[in-house]
């Protein structure tokens, strides 16, 4: 697949039903909005829709006989800079690194698409656990918490626990929350992205902070 301009790669990037990109390559001197411009909006779009800039797709590539924008690359998260005039072996190296990175990001990705079933009246859904900010426990019932709707239904936040585990994390014993969606932090509650305040156990709290850390760098957040 290829581009005649920046401007053509960004009216098809925010296309909903595009196709994956894997590996982008960039040049800095393109028609119109130049190649570094384009990575800069490609990352913002990424950023509005909380997808981590480090360790996802797609790799940015710069080809290019700009040398001097090879510091600049790294802050939007290039995975490597080719000068021009291009060495085939420095191409095929680099080429043969990002391929072996896409199937391992392809290979996270995969294991990320977890779904739970739940009963909302008279109806089972599949949720998708990436979209599921935080899990209330309610009684004998549970509350899941997403970005434009909560569902209620009767559970308990344990069997939650246990099926969502990686990303999740138990701050309270009324509270499991995606660590995705974690805004900051006190010894007393976790803020979400949505604006809500959950309420963190201080028995909880050293462990909350270990276990987030832990996914930030997981994440490259």
């Amino acid at each position: 697949m290829e581009f005649s301009s920046g401007e053509e790669l960004l009216r098809f990037w925010r296309q909903e039903d595009r196709e994956q990109i894997d590996i982008l390559f960039l040049d800095i001197s393109m028609d119109g909005t130049d190649g570094m411009e384009t990575a800069e909006q490609i990352r913002a779009w990424q950023k509005e829709r909380n997808e981590p800039l480090w360790g996802s797709l797609p790799l940015l590539i710069f080809v290019t006989g700009h040398p001097e924008y090879m510091a600049k690359a790294f802050s939007v998260n290039a995975f490597h800079y080719l000068i021009k005039p291009i060495d085939e072996k420095e191409f095929v190296d680099v080429f043969t690194q990002a391929v072996r990175e896409c199937r391992h990001l392809d290979g996270k990705k995969s294991a990320e698409m977890r779904e739970i079933l739940v009963r909302d009246g008279n109806i089972t859904r599949s949720i998708p656990a990436d979209d599921i900010y935080y899990i209330e426990s309610n009684n004998r019932k549970i509350i899941i918490a997403m970005r434009d709707e909560k569902i209620e239904c009767y559970g308990k936040i344990s069997g939650m626990e246990r099926e969502l585990r990686e990303g999740f994390f138990r701050t309270h014993r009324g509270y499991l929350v995606n660590m995705k969606y974690v805004e900051r932090y006190s010894r007393t509650e976790v803020q979400m992205k949505n604006g809500s305040r959950l309420l963190i156990s201080k028995y909880k709290y050293q462990d909350f902070v270990k276990a987030y850390l832990e996914y930030l760098a997981e994440e490259g957040r």
